[in-house]
């Protein structure tokens, strides 16, 4: 069995990403200079493509979804949190969007499953959806030029870039989450491009982005 592909295959593969495998997934590890790809997203904006991370969508009632949430926490909808490993996204009172590492996701649809209601859909989207994310100090102002608003980390809306119905998710101060169909992942690529140039952004593999996570957390 092949390794798994973003639907931003082909699009990484024609801008020189440099793919390798990781956790069964074919991905961009760079596009030409690890340093460079580092020093654009502290600069800059860096882009990824980060369509590998687990995606689960819960549906049900109020009261349902409250039980698969994270214990003690309040359900509001807009806001995202982490916790558990994962990122939990109420797009919804009915509506929770689970998002979690490409290693993760076996043991976090388990406990979706196991803590879900008899009549409560979990389902598993990861290849309906593509997920791109957006960090640095220039991300926020290459969303503005697509036409996105701005929010405050640890929220959520839906808004349309470039055309395209994008769930945007403010994750940390300089770092934003998009996930959208998977049929659109193009489009989102090509506006978020677009409105980032002017601005210096450049694309960026998995390499970089784990070693601005490592730094981060540090």
């Amino acid at each position: 069995m092949g390794s798994l592909l973003s639907p931003l295959d082909e699009v990484l593969k024609r801008s020189g990403a440099h793919m390798t495998e990781r956790q069964g997934w074919t991905v961009a590890a760079d596009f030409g200079s690890l340093a460079a790809e580092i020093a654009v997203s502290r600069a800059t904006a860096g882009l990824a493509d980060v369509s590998s991370i687990g995606k689960f969508e819960v549906r049900d009632s109020p009261t349902a979804i409250a039980d698969v949430y994270p214990s003690g926490r309040e359900l509001r909808p807009g806001r995202i949190i982490e916790a558990t490993g994962a990122w939990w996204c109420v797009v919804s009172p009915e509506l929770l969007l689970v998002l979690t590492p490409p290693d993760s996701s076996e043991r976090v649809h388990a406990e979706l499953l196991e803590r879900a209601y008899e009549g409560t859909t979990v389902a598993d989207v990861t290849f309906d959806r593509v997920a791109v994310c957006l960090t640095g100090p220039f991300a926020r102002d290459v969303l503005c030029r697509a036409g996105v608003s701005a929010a405050k980390p640890g929220t959520l809306r839906v808004e349309s870039v470039g055309g395209v119905p994008t769930l945007v998710l403010h994750q940390y101060d300089n770092q934003w989450l998009l996930v959208a169909a998977a049929s659109e992942a193009g489009g989102l690529w090509s506006a978020l491009t677009e409105a980032g140039s002017p601005l210096g952004l450049a694309y960026v593999g998995a390499d970089a982005l784990q070693h601005l996570h490592a730094a981060a957390s540090a």
